[in-house]
């Protein structure tokens, strides 16, 4: 693995091979991927080798066999020693932090298509590559921009309004496109022996989380007249959650409209409540918005999920590892 780092401070470019530590994460429920390096800084005649090279908003490309990990920008960089040597770590972010980090100018869009609002918004940036599913892109009558909404905020709100998911790729493209939850397991994680393909696993870790939870969503609407809609979950209300939530939304002109956004508000918010966290050997490729086959003895799950991060990482204390998260399937996002 090595780092090409594209200085904006000094103008220039290096190629950074001598990387003791790293961590690389992708999520689709996080806008902006995350990486961290640690790189070796040689201390020759009392001076850091590489000090001073490496510099806050520097661009760096994360290359493994040639191919873009991830292309972001640096958000701190700090170098230090003690006994164990001296060394450069650098945190950041992939580029969508530019959408993410910039408010967005307040105004007002009439009958727009949801790509060409993708690049009206992204190119001044320096996107040029982007997919949108044409089956859901379609013409946006009205798009208002608050003060206070990011670049990031006004392109996810109208996508997640077509049906699609909005992210970025490690070579800078961002995609608008539907979840992949129906597609067939695509990678299968165990220990059963049974199971001779299965990428085995290290560490397993399994969590239910009911703290958002609503069992009960009321939507205050207006039609000609004020309405208040009621929604109940009858998985939630089955299992004997008693929690009820009460929203006032403009959308709201009529009372089918209603229930749509209170159903929406109760999915949304189950979304993270139920978890699992898998680590395997950092040599396997894992790719996120797939599906896998899981099967642990020790904790009866046995099904197949959605894949909403990878975190791969590698150090002294744990070697090469790669930590997959996953989510019940329509429940990921």
């Amino acid at each position: 693995m090595n780092v090409i780092v594209d200085s904006k401070t000094n103008k220039k470019k290096y190629k950074i091979s001598r990387m003791s530590e790293f961590s690389i994460e992708t999520s689709l429920d996080i806008p902006a991927d995350h990486f961290n390096v640690k790189i070796e800084n040689p201390v020759l005649d009392g001076y850091g080798t590489n000090s001073g090279l490496l510099n806050d908003n520097d661009t760096f490309t994360i290359q493994e066999d040639e191919k873009v990990i991830l292309e972001g920008i640096a958000d701190d960089v700090d170098e230090y020693w003690d006994d164990g040597g001296s060394r450069i770590e650098v945190d950041g972010r992939d580029k969508s932090l530019l959408l993410l980090e910039n408010d967005a100018i307040p105004k007002t869009y009439y009958k727009l298509k949801f790509s060409t609002l993708l690049k009206t918004i992204a190119s001044p940036y320096g996107f040029s590559s982007f997919k949108v599913n044409s089956k859901y892109d379609k013409v946006i009558d009205k798009i208002v921009v608050e003060v206070g909404d990011s670049e990031w905020d006004i392109l996810l709100r109208e996508c997640k309004k077509l049906d699609m998911w909005l992210w970025c790729t490690p070579d800078g493209a961002i995609i608008a496109d539907i979840l992949n939850y129906s597609g067939s397991p695509t990678y299968t994680f165990s220990n059963d022996l049974s199971l001779k393909k299965a990428i085995r696993i290290k560490r397993f870790s399994k969590k239910k989380s009911g703290s958002d939870l609503k069992n009960e969503v009321w939507v205050r609407g207006h039609d000609s007249k004020a309405f208040t809609v009621k929604y109940k979950d009858s998985d939630l209300t089955s299992r004997g959650y008693n929690r009820r939530m009460i929203i006032e939304d403009p959308d709201a002109n009529n009372i089918a409209k209603g229930e749509e956004i209170a159903k929406q508000t109760i999915e949304e918010r189950k979304r993270g409540s139920f978890e699992i966290e898998i680590t395997i050997n950092g040599k396997h490729d894992v790719e996120t918005n797939k599906t896998a086959y899981v099967k642990d003895n020790v904790t009866k799950t046995d099904g197949v999920f959605f894949i909403v991060g990878v975190r791969h990482q590698k150090n002294d204390n744990v070697g090469n590892e790669k930590i997959i998260r996953l989510r019940p399937l329509w429940e990921g996002l």
